[in-house]
């Protein structure tokens, strides 16, 4: 275009573009949500928030179930020694029960009774046992039926 010149502006010409720079504190990349988490925590910072006292209660109860759960454990499994303990003690129980029971039973033969009562110069009895009457009394009615 005849009579027109372009004019080229230079940077030092324009006012230098600028950002309004923030107040917000940036957030460190490096730490995630559990590491602020444990941070807060330890400096007591996590305490004194609004929300962490409007949730004071259910904390409270939280911790109150949690000690529940951790004694009823505890609790069932030495329930649970002491029911394997007493039916180790009923085996046990029950085989002397048995041992000595068959003892008794051998023991108690006719001849075993009469090999141990031998050296003691007992005789084992030939003939059966009879009855043993008294003569002075009259037997009754049935007694004299059933001889």
């Amino acid at each position: 275009m005849p009579g027109y010149e372009l004019q080229k502006k230079t940077n030092k010409d324009m006012p230098a573009n600028e950002f309004k720079k923030s107040n917000k504190k940036t957030k460190d990349p490096a730490k995630g949500s559990a590491g602020r988490f444990f941070s807060e925590m330890l400096d007591g910072s996590l305490l004194t928030r609004k929300t962490t006292q409007d949730l004071f209660p259910f904390i409270i109860y939280l911790s109150c179930l949690a000690l529940f759960l951790i004694f009823n454990t505890y609790y069932a499994e030495r329930k649970a020694r002491e029911a394997d303990q007493l039916r180790r003690e009923m085996t046990e129980l029950r085989i002397n029960y048995i041992h000595t029971k068959s003892e008794y039973m051998y023991l108690t033969n006719r001849s075993e009774l009469a090999n141990r009562l031998s050296s003691r110069n007992f005789i084992e009895p030939v003939e059966p046992p009879g009855l043993i009457v008294n003569k002075k009394e009259e037997p009754n009615l049935l007694r004299r039926l059933f001889r």
